[in-house]
């Protein structure tokens, strides 16, 4: 192992913690030395005669460019993109090779090849490198398709990659697409590291650029869009960002249609604090585009924003559980732990029976600018706990904000909700230690999670909707996350707002749930319900990001 290596997992070590950065050690070895996902990965790629019919059977979706920046690439790898494009099982496209002034004669060489070789691949000789960005820019001026499909010159495209958007295409006329990907070793051996996305969800974005590849942009847009110089390392993430402003007709492909080549020579390896400094000024100036003042800066890896918000702004803290002894003490030292200057609270106990109708008349009631429900056995809530929902509450378009909940021993108990589980909705990641991290980090970042528990829940009071009475447990929580759905609201996960919870409170996860509430559920929602901020290729078992 060389020094590189073992630099970055000590720096894995510093922000996840040692028993985690173990873990994913165990589990990077098993997929590279025992080809533990690799396998998988054969077994769902498409097969010969699922490629032949898709070659009998082409989508309506006209001409598609690939555009890819070269600049001095590996032979090989450049040779196994050029070989993974002409395959494609969609035979209607153009790739679209600008070459940014090579001087590396096996490049060019196979540059020529190529071209010779497939009428269908143009290269495109500038006269100097103009970088990442500049050197896609002037590949998307050349490209003639509608749609234009971003692709680094060392990667690889799945052979049903063009087809699948091309389906897409056809049936919904977005105008922005993205698929699954995973990673492939230097050498090109062996599939890793899987990465299956949630559909749209603004706040994730905004954290992490998840959206990554395979993008599929229609042309007319990213060549007004176009990709940022100053912005190299995360001039992709600065794209969706600005993208998303522009346009909602962004869909998600749920298959793995795209290979990343883990080069360790790459910016991203090389460089990674300033990608992630470009990463933040990228949320910095998005956010002010939208009208949201905020500072964003790189903590632990991780893009953290601050907002600014009003100090004045007032919260009523609803705080239920079985006595008003218990629900005075949590008030108490909400008020205390918080020190937030305009915090008022009121009390709601009794039995689960009538809990969800007693919230209701409480929050009907308020007269402040901002519920937190919360439920009499949270303790231990950190310094910024009412300032860090508020941060998102604030938002007219979200329905509800959370901060993680954990155990006496740091192990989450809630996290926001994934619903159309196993037992209809289930606590994300529940007995993780919550600095682990989890799936893709996405647990100390801020993202978008289709509900959230009664036991912690922030809401704008104008943004309130009624809970279902029909309801006697957490249910109640994802039912409303459903209606929010339907009405385009998004709930917010941060994880920088961290209370203690005692376990088996209202939360109710797993198979604790009351039979008549999953009856009710799913009479309202069907057995079948999709989470777009969790993807279906997951076990339903448990919201722990298993596959």
């Amino acid at each position: 192992m060389n020094s590189k290596a073992i630099d970055r997992i000590r720096e894995y070590r510093e922000s996840h913690g040692t028993a985690y950065t173990l873990k994913r050690l165990g589990q990077k070895g098993k997929q590279i030395l025992l080809g533990t996902y690799d396998r998988r990965w054969k077994r769902e790629k498409a097969t010969a005669a699922e490629l032949q019919r898709q070659r009998e059977n082409p989508p309506e979706a006209g001409l598609i460019s690939v555009v890819v920046p070269i600049y001095n690439t590996d032979p090989g790898m450049l040779r196994a993109l050029l070989e993974s494009i002409a395959a494609q099982s969609y035979e209607n496209f153009e790739a679209v090779l600008y070459d940014g002034a090579s001087t590396r004669a096996e490049t060019l060489a196979v540059l020529e090849g190529a071209a010779k070789a497939d009428a269908r691949l143009r290269v495109i000789r500038g006269e100097k490198n103009k970088g990442i960005s500049g050197n896609t820019n002037e590949a998307v001026k050349e490209a003639k398709g509608e749609y234009a499909v971003l692709c680094d010159h060392d990667d690889l495209l799945a052979p049903d990659a063009l087809w699948r958007a091309a389906e897409c295409i056809a049936n919904k006329h977005p105008d922005v697409i993205y698929s699954d990907e995973d990673r492939i070793t230097e050498n090109g051996w062996c599939h890793m590291d899987p990465h299956y996305k949630p559909d749209y969800c603004p706040d994730t974005l905004i954290s992490d650029n998840y959206l990554c590849h395979m993008a599929v942009i229609r042309r007319d847009l990213l060549e007004e869009t176009g990709l940022r110089s100053g912005f190299d390392g995360s001039q992709d993430h600065d794209l969706f960002l600005r993208l998303a402003e522009k346009t909602s007709r962004i869909e998600h492909l749920p298959y793995t249609l795209y290979s990343w080549r883990e080069v360790f020579s790459s910016k991203s390896h090389r460089d990674m604090w300033t990608c992630l400094e470009n990463g933040c000024r990228a949320a910095t100036e998005h956010e002010g585009r939208m009208g949201r003042k905020v500072e964003a800066v790189p903590v632990n890896k991780e893009i953290r924003l601050w907002y600014e918000i009003p100090a004045d702004a007032s919260v009523e803290a609803i705080v239920h559980g079985r006595t008003d002894e218990e629900c005075r003490e949590c008030l108490g030292e909400l008020q205390f732990r918080t020190d937030w200057p305009n915090l008022t609270g009121s009390l709601v106990t009794g039995g689960e029976e009538e809990r969800i109708g007693m919230i209701n008349e409480a929050a009907s009631t308020s007269k402040s600018d901002y519920l937190l429900i919360l439920d009499a056995g949270v303790t231990e809530m950190n310094r910024y706990f009412i300032r860090e929902m508020l941060m998102y509450a604030r938002r007219d378009d979200v329905a509800g904000v959370t901060g993680v909940l954990t155990d006496p021993k740091g192990r989450i108990t809630h996290g926001g909700f994934a619903v159309g589980m196993e037992h209809t909705a289930q606590c994300i990641n529940e007995g993780m230690y919550y600095r682990a991290g989890g799936w893709h980090d996405m647990m100390n970042k801020v993202h978008n999670v289709s509900a959230v528990s009664l036991c912690c829940l922030m809401v704008k009071r104008v943004n309130w909707v009624p809970l279902d009475e029909g309801f006697r447990g957490g249910l109640a929580a994802a039912d409303l996350g459903m209606r929010q759905r339907l009405a385009k609201k998004w709930f917010v996960f941060t994880p920088h707002a961290k209370a203690e919870l005692t376990p088996n409170r209202l939360l109710l996860s797993g198979t604790a749930r009351n039979e008549n509430d999953v009856s009710h559920f799913e009479q309202k929602w069907g057995k079948n319900v999709h989470d777009p901020c969790y993807s279906e290729r997951f076990s339903k078992k448990k919201a722990n990001y298993h596959y």
